[in-house]
């Protein structure tokens, strides 16, 4: 058995024009532990704004 599916992926990097190739993370994979607690882990500046935001009272 190959384990069973945790996540499945496609990527895009043309803003959703097109996608690659469906990746499959199974449950039998060696993962690597996460670098840090902070969620998002992306630091583009969209996924920093969008974090700011969400830490100022009010802007809900």
């Amino acid at each position: 058995m190959k384990g069973r599916p945790m996540m499945t992926l496609r990527v895009s990097r043309d803003s959703g024009k097109t996608y690659g190739p469906t990746r499959v993370i199974r449950s039998t994979e060696p993962l690597m532990p996460l670098e840090t607690s902070v969620w998002p882990p992306c630091q583009c500046p969209r996924c920093v704004s969008a974090l700011v935001a969400s830490r100022q009272p009010g802007m809900r």
